[in-house]
Parts: C-alpha cells; structure tokens; sequence
C-alpha cells in the first residue's frame, strides 16, 4: 500500500508532568518508524484542520482525545491512534503504542493491517449542517448541569415530550463510552447501527414514556426539538458546542463516508 504523505497529530496540552516525556519518545518513535520507510510526514498540533488536506494515512499521538480531534477531518486517509501512554490512557482507538508503531506501520505498508469502517453520524440543526461528523456521541442539554433539559425526541414515527437530564446519542465506536455508563449497550465497533438513550428520565406527574433508550436499526433517523432556552449540544466531548435554543431542531443520519480506523 503506498502511502506517500502521512500527517501526524501529536498532543498538544497534558495534565500530568511525567506525560510530557512519554509523549516526547512516542512522537519521535513515531517519526522515526515513518522516515526509515521514505514516507513525507507532516507534523501539526492536535487540530482537525490539518487533517482535511490530502493524506494518505493521519497518525494521532497522545490517547483518545488526540485521535478523536485528528479524526475529525479525516475522509479518505486511513486513521492510525498510537497510545504515548499506556499505562494512564485507555487508547480504545488506539492500534499500536510507542513500542510496537514500527511493526504496525509495516503491515499498513503491506496491506496487511485490520481496517475497518467505522460509522459516523452528521449533524442538522435547523436544517443546516452543524459541525464536523461524529464519531464518539452527541448530547443534548441544558448548559446548566443541575437544569432540567427538556425537548422532544423523535424516532421514526414515534414522537414524544422529554424533560431528563440530557439526551446521548452514540455511534456503535462510541458505545463503551458515557452511554453505557448510562444503561446503553456496548455495540461490535464496526456496526451501522446508532444508540439512544436519556438521562434520568423524569417520573413525575404520571409520565409515561415509549422511547426511553435503545439501538436504532441502520438507516432510521433521529430528530429533536429543543424546549429550552440554554440548551446545548456537545459533539465528542467538550470541546465543540453549539447553542440549542426552545424552537430549534437537530437532525440525525449516517455520515457518508464511514472512518478507515486500523485497528490492532
């Protein structure tokens, strides 16, 4: 397999000071593997804009948080997560550490390596697209935390008015992570199908409700309205939000072009 240019994400911010070092050695293991096959490598901070340029292979160095963000504009390239960290980071996404990169990158160059596609979701709110597709989770809620979020949730032809403590919706990659914690259940990776599940769904006033969590058959999408005026809707974690106000809806569906993740 030729992969001629290769674009490696490293870490940018650590909360621990021996971190530093292991992800010095890891970023120059990493580097070193790739120069000795000949390939032209490109080093950039952990960003997803560096990641839309034309790639044949994106290699993330850090744990799940690097790989998620160099993830984000990947299309075509395949993706490559190195754990600098295995003994702290749980690097689910993550093929290969510091010490076995070089033999993983062989059969990358061989075409040997387990690839499997990896389902994305995109995002509508309001009918325009909203932030780069998802590979972990969505979730839906009030911006404060001790708020109630209150929506309404649509799947398929069932629709019905909401009042949690937030809403998740996970890809099959995502399903091991903050909705299984909620009740979920954990998906083969390289399924097609979604999850949905609210957070401490309010019992009060005699409420009655039929879609209170599951997995979602390919192809059947998920909307939501928004009830609240300070809601909000996080994509894979913190760091991308965007305003979720009473009247605004978000839309649901299948990314076109599933993630090539290599996998151990």
């Amino acid at each position: 397999m030729k992969l001629p240019f290769v674009l490696v994400i490293r870490k940018r911010s650590f909360r621990f000071p021996g971190d530093v070092r292991l992800q010095r050695a890891a970023l120059r293991a990493v580097l070193s593997a790739l120069k000795r096959h000949g390939l032209r490598v490109t080093v950039a901070e952990r960003s997803s804009a560096a990641a839309r340029r034309r790639f044949g292979l994106v290699v993330s160095v850090g744990g799940d948080g690097t790989f998620l963000e160099a993830a984000r504009g990947v299309r075509e390239a395949l993706a490559l997560g190195v754990n600098s960290n295995p003994g702290r980071s749980v690097g689910s996404f993550c093929a290969a550490t510091a010490r076995t990169f070089p033999a993983v990158l062989k059969k990358v160059l061989a075409g040997e390596a387990r690839i499997i596609p990896v389902q994305r979701l995109q995002l509508r709110i309001n009918r325009r697209p909203a932030g780069p597709p998802v590979l972990n989770e969505v979730l839906v809620t009030h911006r404060k935390p001790a708020a109630m979020s209150r929506y309404w949730l649509r799947i398929g032809r069932v629709r019905e008015e909401h009042r949690s403590s937030g809403l998740w919706i996970a890809t099959a990659a995502g399903s091991t992570g903050a909705i299984l914690s909620a009740g979920g259940r954990k998906l083969p990776r390289h399924s097609r199908q979604i999850q949905v599940r609210p957070r401490e769904l309010y019992q009060g006033l005699g409420a009655r409700y039929r879609l209170r969590g599951g997995v979602i058959p390919p192809g059947r999408r998920v909307a939501v309205g928004s009830r609240m005026e300070d809601g909000m809707v996080c994509i894979d974690g913190e760091h991308i939000t965007f305003p979720f106000r009473a009247g605004d809806r978000l839309d649901v569906a299948p990314f076109p072009q599933p993630l090539r993740l290599v996998i151990s």
